[in-house]
């Protein structure tokens, strides 16, 4: 599975700021057509995004490109311009399994048209209805990954986000969404691109939440967020002594494994694996 720690949103209207993008060390980069640009740069947009695809070096970073949603007349030339070019689409204000039938449908002809293999989508909810069907949703084979959108479900359930004491609920629903498809979750941004303290906290709440990652909006909060997803000494140190006493059972042909009197459960044996995966992620 792909690290989604961060995923650093780009205006897909600004080709100064996409010129270094490589050079960020984001997981993620996502050239946005949607919020960041306006009704009248829209077609602008999409050739500079599209040139930006073929032409900038994004490093490791996975490509991805926020289209426009499918209210919108503007959603279909977006795919059809980019998906050649770029590796997740984001799919924002998706409300439905249908949406995503409906957005399957236009990527598989054009994929099909320019042999093409099948990409992922990361649908982002946004609205109430989008959160009551978010299982169905991140059952679409399409969907790696689920992501949500804090001050457009804010404002759709007419509360202020700072203020919303739902936002926890929201949270663990778009988690158990995400996770019983065997998907990844992906927290919505941290806005205040000052206050880096209050950056760490929420992206290593987020990670004990079961979030895999968060959206970021400036370069300078991708190391923070990269810190609050690695686990701590104590759990990397843990998740060794699981590891060997695993090891140190299968070399004794024991099918019971025990540490310190403990009895440890296969599932535990895998997540001590993933902990030391992410453990050597610089």
């Amino acid at each position: 599975m792909k690290l989604r720690r961060t995923r650093l949103y780009v205006p897909g209207n600004n080709p100064h700021l996409m010129e270094n993008v490589g050079l960020y060390n984001a997981d993620a980069v996502i050239l946005d057509l949607e919020d960041s640009v306006p009704v009248t740069h829209k077609f602008d947009a999409r050739i500079l995004v599209k040139y930006s695809l073929q032409n900038i070096d994004f490093g490791k970073s996975e490509k991805w490109v926020r289209i426009n949603g499918i209210t919108t007349p503007y959603w279909k030339k977006d795919l059809r311009e980019v998906l050649p070019y770029c590796e997740v689409i984001n799919l924002p204000k998706v409300e439905s399994y249908e949406d995503m039938e409906m957005v399957d449908a236009e990527m598989s002809i054009i994929e099909d048209e320019n042999g093409l293999e099948r990409r992922e989508v990361v649908p982002i909810i946004e609205t109430v209805r989008g959160l009551v069907n978010a299982r169905e949703i991140a059952s679409h084979p399409r969907v790696a990954a689920l992501a949500w959108g804090g001050e457009d479900l804010t404002a759709d359930l007419g509360i202020p986000r700072k203020k919303a004491l739902i936002l926890d609920q929201v949270r663990a629903e778009i988690v158990f969404a995400a996770k019983a498809n065997k998907k990844q979750a992906l927290d919505t941004v941290y806005s205040n691109i000052r206050d880096e303290q209050g950056l760490f906290e929420y992206a290593q709440r987020a990670r004990y939440m079961g979030f895999d990652g968060i959206g970021v909006i400036h370069p300078n909060q991708i190391e923070i967020v990269h810190q609050a997803f690695r686990p701590t000494d104590d759990e990397i140190e843990e998740a060794r002594k699981i590891i060997e006493a695993a090891k140190e059972a299968e070399r004794n042909g024991k099918a019971v494994i025990s540490l310190n009197g403990r009895m440890i459960d296969p599932p535990v044996v895998e997540r001590a694996r993933k902990i030391l995966q992410f453990a050597e992620v610089e």
